[in-house]
C-alpha cells in the first residue's frame, strides 16, 4: 500500500530555489553559470530519473497544509469543505491560536484567515511545480513514452489544483508557465472562471490519453487514466454538462478496474492493500514509522483534549471535524457506514461512557501521535457511481440511474430505492453522497455545485449568505497585487 511516493514529499521546496536562481538572469554571464553542485532547473531536469523525482515531488504537494496537510488540522481542504458545511464543527476550545478555524465554523471569515490563505498559497505552489516540469519536458531527450506519461501526470495535477481553486475562490490567477521572478505573479489579475475551466478540461483531456491504465502497487498514489477520467467527469458535472460527465464516468465504470467489493470500513483501513482496495482510485499516501510521512488525521479526530492512550495512540485529541447531531441523524437505520464513520461516545479512563461525537473513519491503532498510516482518498469509485447516477438523472434518465445509486446502498446494507421522480431522486443522491463521502471533503462542494448550499444551511440555522459560495481572496495577496479584486461580500 505504501510506496516511495512519500519519500519525496519535501522535494518541492526546491521550486522556490529555482525561482531565486532565475531571478538573477540580468547578472553578468559568469553569474549565470550555475555550479553543478547546485540544484536548479538548468542542471536538474536532464534525465528520466530527474523528471520522475520532480513528478513525485509534485504529488507530495498534496500534503501541503493548504491542501490536505499531513491529514489533520493543518488540512485546509477539510476545513473549507467539511467544517463550513452541516457535517461537522470544530470541537476544540476557542483560543487565540485557532481563531481562523472558528471563523470558518461561525461563517465570519476575515480577509487574513490563515486557512483560506494557506489554501490559495498551497495550490499555487503545486501549480508552480508542475508548470516548471511542463516547461522543461520539451527539452528532455529521454524516451518518448516516459515523457508522455510525465506530461500527463503534470497536467492532471495542474487540473486538480486549479479545479480546487476555481471552486473555492471563483475567478483566480491563471498561470500556465513557470515564473522565474519571485515577484512575477504580482501583476497578474484574476481570470474569468470559464477560462480556468477551459484549461482544466484541456489538461485532463491530454492526461486521460497520456496516463497508464494500471498503476502497479509500487507506484500507488500516482494518477491513472481512470483518475483523469473520473476527475474530468466531476468537472463536467460541476459545469452543468451532464451528457459529457456521463460519458467520462461511464468509461471509468466500463473499465472494470474498480468495484465496491472492498467493505466500507476496510476501504479506509491501513491494513487494506492497494491491490485489494478496488474502491480507491487515487489517494494521498502516508507512511508511519517516524520518518516524517505519517498522517495526523486520526490524532486530530480524537475528541478535544482526550488522552490519546484511550484511542491507541499518544498525545491528546484535537477535536477536529466533530460530527454534528444532524449528520449523525442523517444515517438510516441499519446503515453500515455509520459506525464505520463516526461514534457518539467513547469510554473514559475509568471505563465510563462519555458522550462526545467523533470521526472514526480513519481510525488507526498505533504507538505515535500524528504518525498514522491511513491514506486519504481523493477519488473513489463510489463517488463515480453516484456522480454517474446524478448525470443520468439530470438528463431525465432516472430509471437508468437507479442501479448505480443502489450499488452504493447495497454495500451499506440498505434497501434499494426505486420509482422516484427526478427531483426526489436528486435529493436521494444528495443524501447518499453525504453519508457515503462524509469527512472526505465533498459536502461543501456538493451543496454549492447543486445550488443548494444557502437553502440547506439556512434551513438548519447556519448564518450563511449568498456570498459564502466563495471564500475571500487572501488579504496578503491583494496587498501584494493591486490587480487582484476581492470577492463580493468580504
Amino acid at each position: 500500500m505504501k510506496t516511495l511516493l512519500a519519500k519525496y514529499t519535501f522535494f518541492p521546496k526546491y521550486s522556490v530555489f529555482f525561482c531565486l536562481l532565475f531571478w538573477c538572469s540580468s547578472c553578468e554571464d559568469f553569474l549565470n553559470e550555475v555550479p553543478q553542485t547546485t540544484r536548479s532547473a538548468e542542471n536538474f531536469y536532464k534525465t528520466a530519473a530527474d523528471f520522475n523525482n520532480a513528478v513525485i515531488g509534485a504529488y507530495g504537494n498534496f500534503k501541503n497544509p493548504g491542501l490536505y496537510g499531513n491529514g489533520g488540522t493543518n488540512a485546509s481542504m477539510l476545513w473549507l469543505t467539511e467544517v463550513t458545511s452541516d457535517n461537522s464543527t470544530h470541537g476544540a476550545t476557542k483560543a487565540v491560536s485557532n481563531l481562523s478555524q472558528f471563523e470558518l465554523d461561525e461563517f465570519n471569515i476575515s480577509l487574513s484567515n490563515t486557512v483560506t490563505t494557506a489554501a490559495w498559497t498551497g495550490h499555487y505552489i503545486g501549480i508552480g511545480q508542475v508548470n516548471t516540469i511542463l516547461d522543461q519536458l520539451p527539452l528532455a531527450t529521454f524516451e518518448e513514452p516516459l515523457k508522455v506519461r510525465y506530461e500527463g501526470e503534470a497536467r492532471f495535477l495542474r487540473a486538480f489544483y486549479y479545479f480546487n481553486l476555481v471552486r473555492l475562490f471563483g475567478d483566480v490567477q491563471l498561470i500556465q508557465n513557470s515564473i522565474d521572478n519571485p515577484y512575477g505573479a504580482n501583476g497578474i489579475p484574476r481570470t474569468n472562471a470559464a477560462a480556468v475551466y477551459d484549461l482544466i478540461i484541456s489538461d485532463l483531456t491530454i492526461a486521460e490519453n497520456n496516463l497508464p491504465t494500471t498503476i502497479p502497487a509500487a507506484q500507488a498514489g500516482r494518477a491513472s487514466r481512470w483518475a483523469a477520467k473520473a476527475l474530468l467527469g466531476k468537472v463536467y458535472l460541476t459545469r452543468n454538462q451532464p451528457e459529457l460527465a456521463a460519458t467520462k464516468l461511464n468509461e471509468v465504470i466500463a473499465s472494470g478496474q474498480f468495484d465496491l467489493s472492498t467493505g466500507y470500513a476496510a476501504t479506509f483501513s491501513p491494513a487494506t492493500s492497494f491491490a485489494n482496495n478496488k474502491d480507491v482510485i487515487l489517494a494521498v499516501q502516508y507512511k508511519t514509522g517516524l520518518v516524517g510521512q505519517g498522517s495526523a488525521l486520526w490524532s486530530d479526530l480524537i475528541p478535544w483534549g482526550v488522552p490519546g492512550v484511550l484511542f491507541g495512540t499518544t498525545g491528546s485529541g484535537g477535536g477536529f471535524m466533530q460530527p454534528t447531531a444532524d449528520l449523525e441523524n442523517a444515517y438510516e437505520p441499519g446503515d453500515l457506514r455509520k459506525d464505520a464513520s463516526l461514534q457518539a461516545t467513547y469510554l473514559g479512563a475509568n471505563g465510563t461512557p462519555v458522550n462526545v461525537r467523533h470521526v472514526v473513519k480513519y481510525k488507526q491503532t498505533g504507538p505515535q501521535s500524528g504518525d498514522a498510516d491511513s491514506d486519504f482518498p481523493l477519488l473513489r469509485y463510489a463517488d463515480v457511481l453516484l456522480m454517474y447516477a446524478e448525470a443520468l438523472n439530470a438528463q431525465g434518465q432516472t430509471a437508468a440511474a437507479e442501479p448505480y445509486l443502489n450499488q452504493v446502498r447495497a454495500r451499506a446494507g440498505l434497501p434499494e430505492k426505486t420509482g422516484l421522480r427526478q427531483a426526489d431522486f436528486a435529493l436521494a443522491l444528495e443524501q447518499e453522497r453525504r453519508v457515503e463521502l462524509a469527512f472526505e471533503g465533498h459536502r461543501w462542494f456538493d451543496l454549492v455545485r447543486t445550488d443548494r448550499y444557502v437553502e440547506v444551511m439556512t434551513a438548519k440555522g447556519y448564518p450563511v449568505k449568498e456570498f459564502h459560495r466563495y471564500f475571500p481572496v487572501p488579504q496578503r495577496e491583494t496587498d501584494l497585487n493591486s490587480q487582484l479584486t476581492q470577492n463580493p461580500g468580504y
